[in-house]
């Protein structure tokens, strides 16, 4: 039981995790799509015309090839980060690729056409993600399928430089007029133009599509965490089969408004409405801080699960705290009670309304132990303070007579 509180505890902590990952992808989807989808197409252009100018042998033996795998995967690792900066980060691997070659190629680096290409295609795209990223998100969508040109146009400039070099040509501006205006080339450089833009303009639906889903499905999480509870979608998410019912150990916690009810024949339902809500936002925040399974509000009462003694107590006196500074304004008070002992958790209800609660005679005491409770105190059962009269200052109470009890119960009154 313990072992199992022990992780519900872990499980809840990373709800909120757990749900992002599944609507922009975990670390390593992110990191091989920023690889698939930008950061490598460079990589796989330059190994295709490397290997077909200068053979596999060279190919397989030619250091710089590995460090420019290398600088890759540093440039995809900074970019796959939700707070890496698109402008520099596009610039990483062919600044390191350059700061590595130089050394060995002298001044004619600068003189090769495909580094050259490299890094003019690098700043293009750096400047287009920099612009859609970072200084003119509004006008984000228009710059997709230019995008998509800029990487079609990458493959015509390589299919220029490996015909260059192939023939051993210095490349200059009349060169590659003359080179893209034969037939075939004409076809190829135009063709890549048109699918680079009909490419572009399915992945602007594809980023737009995926963007509203984004959006509904945020939506919908933050309802049903609001509804049911970031500990049930957390599990809901990774193992269904958790919300089965099942025995195990819980502390519950209920807090009621002392004389609510004298108070709201006094005043008006709107007035009523204010109240409790400013209630519900002082109180909320003091019990989530210990992260309770699920927390529910029903009129002036509020219900609140934890997985063990330690995160009920240590709730109850924050949100006694929060409720004694807001309630005593209107000269009211809440009183609170905290017991635990073996549950039956899971998702109670119908085929159309369900909802994770615990149920069993724990329940039941806590609540009685609540009803017995003044205003601005907080008591406790005998199986709370057994666990932990260590490392609590209490005093006695008299044994409270609760409905349906066969013998009173034997509780205890923080101080």
């Amino acid at each position: 039981m313990k072992n199992r509180s022990i992780e519900t505890v872990k499980s809840s902590l990373k709800s909120k995790n757990v749900w992002e990952s599944r609507l922009k992808g975990t670390r390593l989807s992110v990191f091989l799509s920023e690889a698939l989808s930008n950061s490598g197409h460079f990589l796989i252009l330059k190994t295709l015309s490397d290997i077909i100018l200068d053979g596999w042998l060279n190919f397989l033996t030619d250091p710089t090839e590995y460090l420019l795998i290398v600088a890759m995967l540093v440039q995809t690792g900074y970019l796959s980060r939700s707070n890496g900066h698109r402008f520099w980060g596009n610039l990483i691997c062919v600044s390191i690729y350059t700061l590595i070659d130089i050394p060995i190629d002298g001044v004619d680096f600068f003189q090769d056409p495909t580094h050259i290409v490299f890094w003019l295609f690098s700043l293009m795209i750096a400047i287009l993600q920099g612009l859609r990223f970072h200084w003119a998100k509004g006008i984000d969508y228009w710059l997709i399928p230019l995008e998509s040109l800029v990487r079609a146009l990458m493959v015509v400039a390589f299919y220029v430089v490996i015909g260059i070099k192939s023939q051993s040509l210095i490349a200059n501006r009349e060169l590659i007029v003359r080179f893209l205006g034969t037939a075939t080339h004409w076809f190829l450089s135009w063709s890549m133009v048109l699918i680079g833009l009909l490419l572009g303009l399915q992945s602007l639906q594809l980023v737009k599509q995926r963007n509203q889903l984004q959006e509904t499905a945020q939506v919908l999480g933050n309802m049903a965490e609001w509804g049911m509870g970031s500990h049930v979608v957390e599990t809901a998410l990774n193992n269904p089969e958790g919300l089965a019912f099942q025995k195990c150990d819980r502390t519950i916690l209920f807090m009621d408004i002392r004389g609510f009810t004298a108070w709201c024949e006094k005043n008006s339902p709107e007035t009523v409405a204010v109240l409790l809500n400013e209630y519900y936002r002082c109180i909320e925040p003091a019990a989530a801080k210990f992260q309770p399974l699920r927390i529910t509000f029903t009129g002036d009462e509020i219900m609140a699960i934890y997985a063990t003694p330690q995160q009920g107590i240590a709730a109850a006196k924050s949100m006694s705290k929060a409720a004694l500074e807001m309630l005593e304004l209107y000269g009211i008070g809440a009183g609170c009670g905290v017991h635990c002992g073996s549950v039956i958790e899971g998702l109670f209800g119908g085929a159309d309304v369900r909802t994770y609660t615990v149920i069993g005679d724990v329940v039941n005491t806590a609540k009685r132990l609540e009803s017995a409770t003044p205003g601005g105190a907080i008591t406790i059962s005998d199986a709370v303070y057994q666990g932990m009269s260590q490392h609590l200052t209490v005093e006695s109470c008299e044994p409270i007579v609760a409905k349906g009890k066969t013998a009173a119960l034997i509780a205890w009154r923080l101080i």
